[in-house]
Protein backbone atom coordinates (compact mmCIF):
# COMPACT_ATOMS: atom_id res chain seq x y z
CA UNK A 1 0.00 0.00 0.00
CA UNK A 2 1.70 3.46 -0.98
CA UNK A 3 0.91 6.66 0.85
CA UNK A 4 -1.86 7.66 -0.87
CA UNK A 5 -3.65 4.82 -0.19
CA UNK A 6 -2.67 5.51 3.25
CA UNK A 7 -3.49 9.04 3.60
CA UNK A 8 -7.45 7.85 1.66
CA UNK A 9 -8.43 5.87 4.40
CA UNK A 10 -7.52 7.95 6.96
CA UNK A 11 -9.96 10.72 5.27
CA UNK A 12 -12.19 8.00 5.25
CA UNK A 13 -12.08 6.78 8.75
CA UNK A 14 -12.59 10.58 9.76
CA UNK A 15 -15.38 11.42 7.54
CA UNK A 16 -17.18 8.22 8.90
CA UNK A 17 -16.17 9.33 12.18
CA UNK A 18 -17.77 12.69 12.08
CA UNK A 19 -20.69 11.73 10.80
CA UNK A 20 -21.67 9.18 13.11
CA UNK A 21 -20.61 10.87 15.82
CA UNK A 22 -23.42 13.22 14.44
CA UNK A 23 -26.24 10.77 14.29
CA UNK A 24 -25.19 9.67 17.41
CA UNK A 25 -25.67 13.42 19.13
CA UNK A 26 -28.87 13.89 17.01
CA UNK A 27 -30.10 10.57 18.29
CA UNK A 28 -30.50 9.05 14.90
CA UNK A 29 -28.48 6.14 16.55
CA UNK A 30 -30.52 5.91 20.37
CA UNK A 31 -28.65 5.01 23.02
CA UNK A 32 -28.35 0.97 23.02
CA UNK A 33 -28.43 0.79 19.51
CA UNK A 34 -25.95 -1.51 17.54
CA UNK A 35 -23.94 -0.43 15.01
CA UNK A 36 -23.27 -2.77 12.29
CA UNK A 37 -19.64 -2.34 10.86
CA UNK A 38 -20.71 -4.11 7.79
CA UNK A 39 -23.79 -2.36 7.01
CA UNK A 40 -22.00 0.95 7.81
CA UNK A 41 -19.16 -0.35 5.64
CA UNK A 42 -21.71 -0.76 2.39
CA UNK A 43 -23.11 2.41 2.73
CA UNK A 44 -19.86 4.46 2.48
CA UNK A 45 -18.46 1.71 0.31
CA UNK A 46 -15.54 1.43 1.79
CA UNK A 47 -13.90 -1.57 3.37
CA UNK A 48 -14.76 -2.44 7.12
CA UNK A 49 -10.90 -0.54 8.33
CA UNK A 50 -12.37 2.96 8.18
CA UNK A 51 -15.11 1.88 9.68
CA UNK A 52 -13.65 -0.23 12.71
CA UNK A 53 -10.90 2.72 12.74
CA UNK A 54 -14.11 5.42 13.17
CA UNK A 55 -15.82 2.91 16.25
CA UNK A 56 -12.36 3.10 17.99
CA UNK A 57 -12.45 6.76 17.56
CA UNK A 58 -16.35 6.77 18.83
CA UNK A 59 -14.97 4.52 21.29
CA UNK A 60 -12.54 6.82 23.00
CA UNK A 61 -14.67 9.35 23.17
CA UNK A 62 -17.43 7.39 24.89
CA UNK A 63 -19.86 7.57 22.19
CA UNK A 64 -20.13 3.53 21.66
CA UNK A 65 -18.93 0.19 23.39
CA UNK A 66 -17.01 -1.98 21.59
CA UNK A 67 -17.95 -5.88 22.57
CA UNK A 68 -15.27 -7.69 21.38
CA UNK A 69 -17.58 -10.75 19.44
CA UNK A 70 -20.74 -9.48 20.29
CA UNK A 71 -20.56 -6.16 18.55
CA UNK A 72 -20.77 -1.81 18.44
CA UNK A 73 -23.20 -0.41 21.01
CA UNK A 74 -23.89 3.61 21.47
CA UNK A 75 -23.28 3.94 24.88
CA UNK A 76 -26.23 5.16 27.46
CA UNK A 77 -25.50 7.33 30.63
CA UNK A 78 -27.46 7.07 34.16
CA UNK A 79 -27.67 10.42 36.16
CA UNK A 80 -24.97 10.31 38.04
CA UNK A 81 -22.57 10.10 34.80
CA UNK A 82 -24.43 12.75 32.98
CA UNK A 83 -24.07 15.22 36.21
CA UNK A 84 -20.40 14.16 36.23
CA UNK A 85 -20.37 15.07 32.48
CA UNK A 86 -21.50 18.51 33.40
CA UNK A 87 -19.70 19.04 36.51
CA UNK A 88 -16.95 18.89 35.10
CA UNK A 89 -17.61 21.14 31.82
CA UNK A 90 -18.84 23.93 34.23
CA UNK A 91 -15.26 23.62 35.83
CA UNK A 92 -13.41 23.55 32.33
CA UNK A 93 -15.55 26.58 31.16
CA UNK A 94 -13.88 28.58 34.12
CA UNK A 95 -10.24 27.60 32.71
CA UNK A 96 -10.25 29.62 29.91
CA UNK A 97 -8.14 32.88 30.07
CA UNK A 98 -6.01 31.07 32.56
CA UNK A 99 -4.85 27.86 30.30
CA UNK A 100 -2.87 28.51 27.42
CA UNK A 101 -5.46 30.39 24.50
CA UNK A 102 -4.76 32.76 21.60
CA UNK A 103 -6.61 36.21 21.17
CA UNK A 104 -9.88 36.77 19.80
CA UNK A 105 -9.23 37.94 15.72
CA UNK A 106 -12.04 39.37 13.47
CA UNK A 107 -12.80 36.31 12.05
CA UNK A 108 -13.67 34.75 15.23
CA UNK A 109 -16.21 37.69 15.53
CA UNK A 110 -17.44 37.36 12.33
CA UNK A 111 -17.68 33.36 12.35
CA UNK A 112 -19.50 34.31 15.59
CA UNK A 113 -21.64 37.26 14.01
CA UNK A 114 -23.06 34.51 10.69
CA UNK A 115 -24.36 31.96 13.53
CA UNK A 116 -26.30 34.31 15.30
CA UNK A 117 -27.68 35.37 12.22
CA UNK A 118 -28.84 31.84 11.14
CA UNK A 119 -30.25 31.20 14.51
CA UNK A 120 -32.58 33.63 13.90
CA UNK A 121 -34.56 31.74 11.32
CA UNK A 122 -35.00 29.05 13.78
CA UNK A 123 -37.46 31.22 15.99
CA UNK A 124 -40.38 30.55 12.88
CA UNK A 125 -39.26 27.07 12.10
CA UNK A 126 -38.28 23.90 14.07
CA UNK A 127 -34.89 22.69 12.50
CA UNK A 128 -33.16 20.76 14.80
CA UNK A 129 -30.44 19.45 12.63
CA UNK A 130 -30.04 23.35 11.63
CA UNK A 131 -29.57 23.94 15.30
CA UNK A 132 -27.48 21.29 15.97
CA UNK A 133 -25.04 22.51 13.12
CA UNK A 134 -25.17 25.66 14.41
CA UNK A 135 -24.18 24.42 17.54
CA UNK A 136 -21.09 22.50 16.17
CA UNK A 137 -19.94 25.67 14.94
CA UNK A 138 -20.18 27.63 17.82
CA UNK A 139 -18.52 24.16 20.25
CA UNK A 140 -15.35 24.32 17.18
CA UNK A 141 -15.14 28.44 17.21
CA UNK A 142 -14.86 28.46 20.70
CA UNK A 143 -12.64 25.60 21.16
CA UNK A 144 -10.29 26.79 18.74
CA UNK A 145 -9.27 29.55 20.69
CA UNK A 146 -7.79 27.09 23.39
CA UNK A 147 -4.05 25.94 22.58
CA UNK A 148 -3.73 23.24 24.73
CA UNK A 149 -4.09 20.30 23.19
CA UNK A 150 -5.02 18.43 26.57
CA UNK A 151 -7.57 20.41 27.44
CA UNK A 152 -9.25 20.75 24.12
CA UNK A 153 -9.35 17.23 23.63
CA UNK A 154 -10.96 16.62 26.93
CA UNK A 155 -13.25 19.83 25.41
CA UNK A 156 -14.53 18.33 22.58
CA UNK A 157 -15.29 14.48 24.39
CA UNK A 158 -17.67 15.74 27.20
CA UNK A 159 -19.23 17.88 24.56
CA UNK A 160 -20.59 15.27 22.51
CA UNK A 161 -21.26 13.46 25.29
CA UNK A 162 -23.46 15.64 26.79
CA UNK A 163 -24.63 16.77 23.33
CA UNK A 164 -27.14 14.22 22.68
CA UNK A 165 -29.00 15.03 26.08
CA UNK A 166 -29.29 18.74 24.80
CA UNK A 167 -30.73 18.26 21.80
CA UNK A 168 -32.99 15.63 23.20
CA UNK A 169 -34.14 17.90 25.68
CA UNK A 170 -34.31 20.87 23.34
CA UNK A 171 -36.97 19.52 21.09
CA UNK A 172 -39.56 19.82 23.66
CA UNK A 173 -38.78 23.17 24.77
CA UNK A 174 -37.70 24.43 21.50
CA UNK A 175 -38.57 28.33 21.61
CA UNK A 176 -36.73 28.54 24.44
CA UNK A 177 -34.32 26.23 23.14
CA UNK A 178 -33.55 28.68 20.84
CA UNK A 179 -33.76 31.65 22.87
CA UNK A 180 -31.27 30.38 25.00
CA UNK A 181 -28.98 29.70 21.70
CA UNK A 182 -29.47 33.57 20.80
CA UNK A 183 -28.69 34.69 23.76
CA UNK A 184 -25.91 32.90 24.10
CA UNK A 185 -24.23 33.80 20.68
CA UNK A 186 -25.20 37.19 21.38
CA UNK A 187 -23.27 37.33 24.75
CA UNK A 188 -20.05 35.39 23.27
CA UNK A 189 -19.63 38.14 20.37
CA UNK A 190 -19.42 40.70 22.49
CA UNK A 191 -16.79 39.21 24.32
CA UNK A 192 -15.33 38.24 21.07
CA UNK A 193 -15.30 41.65 20.31
CA UNK A 194 -13.73 42.71 23.36
CA UNK A 195 -11.27 39.91 22.74
CA UNK A 196 -11.95 38.61 26.26
CA UNK A 197 -11.20 35.25 26.70
CA UNK A 198 -11.91 34.36 30.23
CA UNK A 199 -15.15 36.51 29.84
CA UNK A 200 -15.42 33.85 26.94
CA UNK A 201 -14.75 31.20 29.35
CA UNK A 202 -17.45 31.87 32.46
CA UNK A 203 -20.16 32.74 29.40
CA UNK A 204 -20.00 29.42 28.54
CA UNK A 205 -20.28 28.06 31.87
CA UNK A 206 -23.39 30.01 32.79
CA UNK A 207 -24.90 28.40 29.54
CA UNK A 208 -23.64 24.82 30.57
CA UNK A 209 -25.25 25.35 33.82
CA UNK A 210 -28.53 26.61 32.53
CA UNK A 211 -28.67 23.47 30.22
CA UNK A 212 -27.74 21.56 32.61
CA UNK A 213 -31.04 22.82 35.15
CA UNK A 214 -33.64 22.10 32.20
CA UNK A 215 -32.07 18.36 31.43
CA UNK A 216 -32.09 18.01 35.73
CA UNK A 217 -35.98 19.19 36.05
CA UNK A 218 -36.84 16.90 32.76
CA UNK A 219 -34.87 13.73 34.18
CA UNK A 220 -36.46 15.00 37.91
CA UNK A 221 -32.86 14.76 39.20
Amino acid sequence: MNSGDGDAKKVAATNIHDLLRDRICLLEYRPGAMLREIEIAGEFNVSRTPVREAFQRLSIEGLVEVRNGIGTFVTTMDAEQLREVFDVRIEMAQLFGRIDTRAATAEDVAILAALLARSKVLMDKFDLHEHWSINHKLHFAISDLVLNKTFKEMWHNLYFRAARVWYDVSREIWPDAVALLQMELTDLLTAARENDVEAIGYIKRNYINFCWKRIALREGL
